[in-house]
């Protein structure tokens, strides 16, 4: 477990290998590679810039291939769900952290980066929770990839534009990649308890195994990787306690959020009582309802509660029904339906589920 003091030193930290080559990137260099990765799925290897990071980092095996698979499995059942918790719950607990939300905030892109957000987050997810996706070379794995070399390259970025790393770290350092991590891991075991799943211990090891895989392919030191329960709730609450403020910049983004989560739901105020049925008690030790000034719940907390009652029973009887794993189809599939139905404002693509995924989930796939 990680001190405070280990804390302070691992904020001036970032990604050991990549950060000293994109001091070498030329003038312009930086929006150009940034606006290739925006437009494709795919790392253009074919770019002496990229291919000069790729040879760069080190191969990271796959330590545990059975655990992983446990996790995945985990992913399999609750998809939906997960993706419904990292909207409601994963993306708001990253807006709150004071000093990393500035990142966020300096690297907007456009005014749909909400949706795009979204969107690109639950890509990644179910790319590396793909059976086989985390091995060397997997779909996981190369998103994973992906994403390393845009954070590095987003902290380029923002290095140039009047930032204070004495006042909030360096962009993307090695705490906030921490603290984003959790809300991966363990906020969404949490979020899953809320609504009722029962969780092997297997299972709830297997997705921490997951994310510590995937954080060392993210360049995250392995002491912030948490592969146990009681390690995880014990960082969480320390990052929590030193970065999880009110800040006008966290507050804008949540606002932004509530927008598009208020459009995906058919009865007004129905995303506000479902963000305050994650967001009021949080594994970072704080309301984090309160934190993000979000409005009132109304009525729909009835709703809510129901039909988090409602998902009790249906997880219950999970293991028990035969076939009842296979046809299961809650509320948190709408949500899954409406973003795979999304066209992502800066490609011509649709957002992209494997046809095994949308079988399980009875989810239809867009139309080209």
């Amino acid at each position: 477990m990680v001190t405070d003091q280990e804390l302070d030193v691992l904020r001036m930290r970032t990604d050991d290998v990549l950060d000293p080559l994109m001091q070498a990137l030329a003038p312009g260099d930086v929006g150009q590679m940034l606006g290739a990765l925006f437009r494709t799925d795919r790392i253009p290897a074919d770019d002496p810039r990229f291919r000069e990071l790729l040879e760069a980092l080190p191969i990271v095996p796959l330590e545990n291939a059975a655990l992983v698979e446990a996790g995945q499995r985990v992913f399999e059942l609750y998809g939906p769900e997960v993706l419904l918790i990292l909207g409601c719950y994963g993306l708001p607990a990253a807006y709150a952290a004071a000093n990393g939300v500035q990142v966020i905030h300096r690297a907007r892109r456009l005014e749909d980066d909400t949706q795009r957000r979204l969107c690109e987050t639950a890509q990644m997810l179910i790319n590396a929770m793909t059976p086989g996706g985390l091995a060397h070379g997997g779909i996981g794995y190369r998103s994973a990839i992906k994403v390393r070399i845009m954070h590095a390259l987003i902290r380029q970025h923002v290095r140039s534009k009047e930032w204070s790393t004495a006042e909030y770290g360096e962009p993307i350092n090695q705490e906030d990649l921490a603290g984003t991590l959790l809300t991966f891991s363990l906020l969404v075991l949490d979020g899953l308890r809320k609504i009722g799943a029962h969780l092997s211990q297997e299972e709830e090891r297997g997705y921490l195994e997951t994310w510590h895989h995937l954080a060392l392919v993210l360049g995250i030191d392995a002491r912030l990787a948490s592969r146990s329960l009681d390690e995880a709730k014990a960082l969480a609450e320390l990052i929590g306690r030193r970065q999880f403020r009110p800040s006008p910049e966290g507050r804008r983004l949540m606002h932004d959020l509530m927008v598009v989560s208020e459009g995906l739901f058919p009865i007004p105020g129905y995303g506000t009582s479902l963000m305050h049925f994650f967001l009021d008690e949080s594994v970072f030790g704080i309301n984090l309802a309160e934190t993000l000034d979000l409005p009132p719940a109304n009525w729909t907390r009835v709703l809510v509660r129901a039909r988090a009652a409602q998902k009790q029973v249906i997880f219950r009887w999970l293991n028990r029904v035969p076939g009842a794993r296979a046809r299961r189809r809650v509320v948190s599939s709408y949500f899954a339906q409406k973003l795979i139905l999304w066209k992502r404002p800066d490609k011509q693509s649709p957002f992209e589920v494997p046809p095994d995924l949308l079988q399980r989930w009875r989810l239809t796939a867009p139309k080209m």
